[in-house]
């Protein structure tokens, strides 16, 4: 039997979907909802070239992370829930997603240190971000 990659690993360790971020209008709301709501905590990471990004966390452990909609370049985002999914190409996956009728909402991006990225909506529209950890 040939040796999981990484990101297989990652898919059967459970670890399918590696982040999720909270939208919605004013992030510091979500903040003290969640922390004082579900005990969470908060830590700011600094990205080079970008602004502060906060995380929630769980144990000081960062398990997602909170994003104004107010900050994003598409008007009329509406507060949800974002689901990341490990995949193996971000790029061959897009590709493929495409094909299979799917609609790119955000092209694939590098984040530095962190991985690449993309948003899709599938064929009946439900979104979710491809993600390959730069790891």
């Amino acid at each position: 039997m040939a040796a999981a990659t990484p990101d297989q690993q990652a898919v059967t360790a459970g670890r399918a979907f590696p982040w999720h971020e909270v939208y919605a209008p004013d992030s510091d709301a979500s903040v003290d909802f969640y922390t004082k709501a579900l005990g969470m905590g908060v830590e700011n990471f600094e990205m080079e070239g970008m602004p502060t990004y906060r995380m929630l966390t769980f144990n000081g452990v960062a398990v997602a992370g909170v994003v104004s909609t107010k900050s994003l370049p598409m008007p009329n985002v509406p507060p949800h829930w974002a689901a990341y999914l490990s995949v193996d190409d971000v790029d061959a996956r897009i590709a493929k997603c495409k094909e299979m009728g799917a609609t790119v909402i955000v092209e694939p991006m590098d984040v530095p240190t962190i991985g690449r990225m993309a948003l899709i909506s599938d064929p009946q529209g439900a979104a979710i971000w491809l993600f390959k950890s730069a790891s």
